[in-house]
C-alpha cells in the first residue's frame, strides 16, 4: 500500500505544482510557435507591390534616370495626359536624337538634386517637390504625380523657383 501512495505522489497532477508548470509551458510554446508560424505565413503570402506602385516620388526618379541616359521614350513614359502629348510633339520636332541630346545636357550642371512630398497621400494628384542644386544657386519645381494604370506618372510641373543660397556649393569650409 505504502508503494501505490509513493507512485501517486512521483505522478505530477494537473492540479498543482509541477504539474501546473508543466501545462504552462506548453501552453506558452505552442502560443509562441503559432505566432511565428502565423508571421512566416503572412511575409511569405502577402501580395508583393512595386516600388514605383507604393512611392509617388518614384515617377521623378525614373525621369531623371532617362534624362541622364538621354532615353527619349523612357522620358516621356514618365508622363500622361497634356503634358505628355505637348513633350511627344516637342520631341518629334526636334528629332529623337537632338530631343535626347537636351535631355542628357539639361542634367549635366546639376550637383545634386532632393525631392520632398507631403506626409500623408489623399486620393488625387500628390505634389513632389525637387530641389535642384547647381554649382551657384539652387532651383526648387514642383510635379503633379498621378496613379494611374500604369503606376505614377506626372501630369503636370510648375515653374522653377530660384532658392536663396548663402553658401554655394563646393564652397571650401575654413575653420573647423
Amino acid at each position: 500500500m505504502r508503494q501505490r501512495q509513493r507512485e501517486r505522489s512521483q505522478k505530477p497532477t494537473v492540479e498543482g505544482g509541477e504539474g501546473m508548470r508543466e501545462m504552462a509551458r506548453l501552453l506558452s510554446l505552442v502560443v509562441t510557435v503559432s505566432i511565428l508560424g502565423a508571421v512566416v505565413w503572412w511575409t511569405q503570402n502577402k501580395p508583393k507591390q512595386v516600388d514605383s506602385e507604393l512611392q509617388p516620388d518614384s515617377v521623378i526618379w525614373e525621369m531623371i534616370d532617362a534624362c541622364r541616359r538621354g532615353d527619349v521614350d523612357a522620358y516621356l513614359n514618365c508622363f500622361t495626359g497634356d503634358l505628355r502629348e505637348r513633350l511627344e510633339k516637342l520631341a518629334s520636332e526636334q528629332g529623337k536624337e537632338k530631343f535626347s541630346d537636351y535631355l542628357k545636357e539639361m542634367l549635366q550642371p546639376i550637383k545634386n538634386i532632393a525631392l520632398q512630398q507631403p506626409k500623408g497621400f489623399a486620393k488625387g494628384d500628390q505634389a513632389i517637390v525637387a530641389d535642384f542644386v547647381f554649382a551657384d544657386r539652387t532651383e526648387q519645381q514642383t510635379f503633379w504625380v498621378r496613379r494611374t494604370k500604369e503606376g505614377w506618372k506626372i501630369v503636370g510641373v510648375e515653374a522653377i523657383k530660384p532658392v536663396p543660397v548663402l553658401v554655394p556649393y563646393g564652397t571650401p569650409v575654413k575653420g573647423l
